[in-house]
């Protein structure tokens, strides 16, 4: 599926907002951040991918919140769940899982993301 480069600043959103849940993004979540935009999102020239990491820069250069960032996901996912298909949900919730993995496993803060994330996609 060809996704719109909105589509992918909306995940560059989520994945900041997982990784800066406790207000820090370590290696760690930042190469597991990369593992999943390569593996469910990188298409052939790349710009995907590169959208991701260039709104990742921007949001970390602009110092945005935790919360800022997941309402900017969340505004874009409501406003274009058809793009959201089960496949697509998965592959996210997976990602979600891994980046606040990545480091110690998940805290409170993290755990608090991953289940506004669930109950988003309507899932408990």
């Amino acid at each position: 599926m060809n996704f719109t480069e909105e589509f992918y600043e909306g995940l560059a959103n989520l994945f900041y907002a997982i990784s800066m849940a406790d207000k820090n993004m370590t290696v760690e979540e930042k190469k597991s951040i990369v593992k999943r935009v390569e593996k469910n999102w990188s298409n052939s020239d790349s710009s995907g991918s590169e959208k991701v990491y260039e709104t990742l820069r921007s949001l970390i250069k602009d110092r945005l919140s935790s919360e800022e960032a997941y309402e900017n996901f969340k505004n874009y996912y409501l406003t274009h769940q058809e793009e959201f298909s089960k496949d697509v949900i998965h592959n996210l919730l997976v990602a979600a899982h891994e980046i606040s993995n990545s480091t110690a496993g998940k805290n409170k803060s993290e755990l608090i993301i991953l289940a506004k994330l669930y109950k988003l996609f309507k899932l408990v």
